[in-house]
């Protein structure tokens, strides 16, 4: 038996240390900055479509013989590089590289292989696993612990597509503006994708990162692994489970994406998920009598100041860029993403309000854009783009998508304007691969975590990921925040330890109250 109460001891520490790395998954669905864009809802009839398109395709193992030359890296871990299939469909054809890391058990026996993904789709697997490793050798010894980039990201071979948020140029939109312009660009943009990006931006898609992960498997020389996928990674776990049922010793998929959810049928949910947030993080300072806002009538009405004030003119921030009305949301829906940055987001209003200053959402907006410190960017807006519309199957028509995005937007109070400058994937040509959608026949129920007040994947697509998947259970914490398991939550925090290291399946719809 594996003893996980040592490490219990130590969660609220963990907490605070470790709360909002995780899960960078940005609201962004085309190469605008969109609040409410990561995944949407499609029919029946295109699950349908992605299923036999995805029937005739080969598995993992029919690339011979995959290898994993391991180095030693950061001093006391491994880092290697496998060569996958560029398209599946042609083992022999062309190849893409995928950048690992490892950190070995320190437990004999260890229980093989932990496979992690942080969501995004664009978060690093291999930065996130160095950069916390002592947290993973603290929480999981008994494992070797891998990371892994997704074709596209980090340290893989990646895919590029222009972008410059620092032009100081605001997207937001209102109702009944002329839009021709923005399809414009959306055209130009996913033509500038594919020059930058090659043939690999047409085999980003989740279906090919779950072969990806089996060829990592066979590399390891493994019969089995266990998956801990964070947001955007519940979606490559729900494939993966399907494709290759028969590998997955156990799964945990925190922060639940419905795998049915695509940008082209542009579902208010995910967008209705940071209004939820947005009126618990207000519930909440109207509440504290320490909450600053309270002295201009509480947090509801200083956004309405903010937003009219941005609405006039962009903002100075420190080091001489400008704060545009499309950062100020995203800078909001970022703070959203976990209660921690919540004291942030309400010195960020109070200081745009008193002084005109927007630098604290500039930075906020900057953590979810991948900004980094000297002033460049990582590829991260890059590959949702590529990835959400090579996992869609749909292609809606200009004029369908703008009043599909309209419906939307006007039922989001505070970012309806920004959800209005979502093009969907116009522009491109309909995905070669789309998400593969079908059930999972699993030797231990996967488990699915989903939270009350997630903003960016609500609590509503739990079930629809539960049943997508068929063998699954889900549990539900009424916290806030992105994600779970060693983030946001310490009430799930047991149940997932004893599963991960016991097998122990908890009951279908358990819950609990944060303490």
């Amino acid at each position: 038996m594996f003893n996980v109460s040592k490490r219990f001891c130590l969660f609220n520490a963990l907490l605070l240390f470790f709360f909002g790395v995780l899960l960078l998954v940005s609201a962004c669905s085309s190469g605008s900055e969109s609040v409410a864009g990561e995944n949407q809802d499609v029919s029946a009839a295109s699950n349908e479509s992605s299923s036999s398109v995805q029937s005739s395709a080969p598995a993992a193992q029919s690339f011979v013989d995959p290898e994993i030359t391991w180095s030693a890296c950061y001093q006391i871990y491994e880092c290697g590089d496998l060569v996958v299939p560029l398209d599946y469909s042609d083992s022999g054809g062309a190849t893409t590289t995928i950048g690992l890391v490892r950190i070995p058990a320190s437990i004999s026996p260890s229980l093989g292989p932990l496979i992690m993904n942080f969501g995004g789709p664009g978060a690093s697997g291999t930065e996130i696993v160095y950069l916390y490793g002592s947290t993973w050798e603290w929480a999981f010894p008994e494992f070797d612990v891998i990371g892994f980039d997704p074709r596209g990201v980090g340290v893989s071979e990646q895919v590029n597509c222009p972008y410059d948020p620092d032009d100081d140029e605001d997207w937001t939109v209102e109702d009944g503006e002329d839009i021709n312009e923005l399809f414009s660009a959306a055209r130009d943009y996913a033509v500038d994708c594919l020059e930058l990006s090659g043939d690999l931006a047409l085999h980003v898609g989740t279906n090919n990162v779950a072969r990806d992960i089996d060829l990592i498997r066979v590399a390891l020389g493994e019969e089995k692994i266990t998956y801990l996928g964070y947001s955007y990674g519940t979606r490559i776990g729900a494939v993966y489970a399907s494709l290759f049922s028969d590998h997955v010793r156990a799964m945990v998929l925190d922060g639940a994406v419905a795998p049915s959810e695509q940008i082209s049928a542009f579902s208010p949910v995910q967008g209705l998920g940071f209004e939820n947030a947005w009126n618990r993080f207000a519930e909440n300072c109207d509440n504290d009598p320490s909450c600053k806002l309270n002295e201009f009538g509480g947090a509801e009405e200083v956004f309405a100041i903010a937003d009219e004030l941005l609405k006039g003119s962009n903002l100075g921030v420190d080091g001489g860029r400008e704060l545009t009305r499309s950062e100020f949301h995203f800078g909001t829906a970022s703070a959203l993403y976990s209660p921690y940055s919540w004291p942030e987001l309400a010195n960020g209003l109070y200081a745009i309000i008193t002084e005109a200053d927007g630098t604290i959402h500039q930075v906020l907006a900057d953590q979810l854009s991948g900004r980094r410190e000297d002033g460049t960017y990582d590829n991260s807006q890059s590959v949702l783009f590529l990835v959400n519309c090579a996992d869609d199957p749909l292609r809606p028509s200009e004029e369908e998508i703008a009043d599909a995005v309209d419906a939307v937007a006007d039922q989001l109070p505070h970012f309806g304007s920004s959800f209005r400058s979502d093009t969907g994937c116009a522009g491109l040509d309909i995905a070669l691969d789309p998400l593969h959608v079908d059930a999972a026949d699993l030797d231990i129920p996967a488990l699915v975590i989903a939270m009350e007040g997630d903003p960016a994947t609500p609590i509503e697509w739990g079930p629809s990921l539960v049943e997508s998947i068929g063998d699954a259970v889900l549990i539900t914490s009424d916290g806030d925040g992105h994600g779970a398991f060693l983030t946001n939550s310490e009430c799930v925090t047991w149940v997932v330890f004893d599963y991960l290291l016991e097998l122990i399946v908890p009951e279908d719809g358990w819950s609990c109250e944060e303490p």
